[in-house]
């Protein structure tokens, strides 16, 4: 599997972004888009993936299939799509509305044994981690800390602003290190090795470094 955390795009994506995915994600794949809230917003869900896939056209990059993941899908069908994907997109949106949608659906032990690419944004890298910290800063309606996918061991804060690094954050690091990535940075992981993209900085014990 590779795994890579992702903030947001707001300029769609950067030229490193985009080279890193032409190693890894070739024409031709198959595209899921897992949405973050299953019920009542196709159309917001179906703009989203959309938008990403333009986003992937503009560097080259076409996908054969694409399949978006709610509730117009059963069960079971959403699980052999998640399965059967190449390149899992784990969408942004209220992070632990994703998490119980993933549960409830059967999809947690779909994306812990997939071999392909999965790729997280926002809400959806937050649920990648070993344990999920989703926090006031990053706009959450409460503080909620859980565990979650597990396909890292690490946790991470969205978003980040490394010019206002609040005390929720130091705080939560004295027990929870999080890796802040900020718009447009990416934390990549492959078999033995992890690749830093953008500005990704380390909060670990109230003490903010950039990760390069």
């Amino acid at each position: 599997m590779i795994k890579i955390l992702t903030s947001g795009f707001p300029d769609g994506f950067p030229e490193e972004f985009c080279n890193q995915m032409k190693t890894c994600v070739k024409s031709g794949m198959n595209f899921v888009f897992v949405a973050s809230e299953f019920e009542s917003i196709y159309e917001k869900n179906d703009w989203y993936c959309d938008h990403f896939l333009k986003m992937f056209s503009d560097c080259g990059i076409t996908f054969g299939s694409v399949s978006v993941i709610d509730s117009r899908m059963t069960k079971e069908i959403a699980q052999s799509t998640v399965s059967g994907a190449d390149v899992v997109w784990l969408a942004g949106g209220d992070t632990p509305t994703q998490f119980s949608y993933l549960d409830s659906y059967g999809l947690i032990p779909c994306i812990r044994e997939h071999t392909g690419v999965v790729i997280g944004m926002s809400a959806g890298s937050i649920n990648m981690s070993k344990t999920a910290v989703c926090t006031l800063t990053c706009e959450h309606n409460e503080q909620e800390i859980y565990e979650a996918l597990g396909l890292v061991d690490f946790s991470v804060e969205p978003h980040f602003d490394k010019g206002n690094v609040t005390e929720e954050l130091l705080l939560l690091s004295e027990k929870y290190p999080l890796y802040g990535i900020c718009d447009d940075g990416a934390i990549v992981c492959t078999e033995g090795n992890t690749r830093y993209l953008g500005d990704v900085y380390l909060i670990d014990n109230r003490q903010v470094t950039r990760v390069w």
